[in-house]
């Protein structure tokens, strides 16, 4: 199998992605999200993934890849990249915002990802070229749903639950895309528990394959990530096949930078610039006025209906 080559020293600094693998496009670990950067936000960065397999042989190989990808937002409603996915070139993937996430309403957002004419785009080689699935991987339509629980109910959870084509789609007769059948096909969703602004876990569903990671962001600038993607191949046992690489479990390392935004567009409500600037103090106080004005509210409806 050849090396990967890293992306352009344009995105020297941005995450990995790819068919099963995190941090290939801005999201959690390989799915999207209901939201967007910033307007003229840009979210940059690299990943080195290392897998294993069996040879021919049956002796034990080890490899790894690198790749990158290069995002930016666009009037808080939308957002653009183009992804690296090593022998697949280059695709790029869009995602527009149609419900901005609030304190008590889910976002929702549309998008499109790996857009590129060769349908066979992944990251991985075999010995007849491109790793082909029955499912073609370009134009990967999706809509998905994203709701924080922080300010609701209290709990450091943010719940993702979407469907798409392509990519996201697993096929039925083929062992290789998973060791768990999805039930609706295309139906993928992830879990997120975030204690603090800082740190977040994470476990999801792509569509194919289970990934669980985390990530730490330093500052506003910068974050570090880690992920096991197709975890569920460590419990296999005799079922799965060695050879092939699709059926092994692949451990990443992704770093991410994000600069700007570069020019001022200030339409987003208080709760979500608090949220944005990380005023986690000033969010609670936010909050707690709310549930204050509820409770007037409740009681001056009472005082009416005696």
């Amino acid at each position: 199998m050849k090396r990967m080559i890293l992306f352009p020293l344009l995105v020297a600094c941005a995450p990995v992605a790819a068919g099963s693998l995190p941090f290939a496009r801005s999201g959690l670990l390989d799915t999207p999200m209901a939201s967007v950067l910033r307007h003229t936000e840009i979210e940059a960065g690299a990943g080195f993934t290392a897998f294993s397999y069996q040879g021919a042989d049956s002796s034990s190989e080890s490899d790894f890849a690198i790749a990158g990808h290069i995002e930016v937002g666009l009037l808080e409603r939308a957002q653009l990249g183009v992804t690296y996915l090593g022998a697949g070139g280059i695709s790029g993937q869009a995602r527009v915002l149609v419900l901005r996430e609030s304190i008590t309403r889910p976002g929702l957002a549309l998008g499109v990802e790996n857009i590129i004419g060769e349908k066979n785009y992944e990251f991985f080689e075999g010995d007849s070229g491109l790793y082909a699935y029955p499912q073609s991987q370009n134009f990967s339509a999706y809509v998905v749903l994203s709701k924080n629980f922080d300010y609701v109910t209290g709990t450091p959870i943010c719940l993702s639950l979407g469907w798409g084509m392509g990519r996201f789609l697993q096929d039925a007769d083929r062992t290789s895309d998973g060791g768990f059948d999805n039930p609706i096909p295309g139906l993928f969703g992830s879990f997120e528990v975030h204690p603090n602004s800082s740190t977040s876990m994470a476990i999801e569903w792509d569509g194919r394959d289970a990934n669980i990671g985390g990530s730490y962001r330093f500052s506003r600038l910068a974050r570090v990530s880690l992920a096991v993607a197709e975890f569920e191949q460590l419990f296999r046992g005799d079922v799965r096949d060695e050879q092939d690489v699709m059926q092994s479990a692949k451990f990443t390392v992704g770093f991410q930078l994000f600069f700007g935004p570069f020019l001022n567009r200030t339409t987003l409500e208080p709760a979500e610039r608090l949220r944005r600037a990380q005023n986690e103090e000033a969010l609670r106080q936010l909050e707690e006025e709310r549930r204050h004005a509820m409770e007037r509210i409740e009681e001056l409806l009472r005082t009416m209906e005696d």
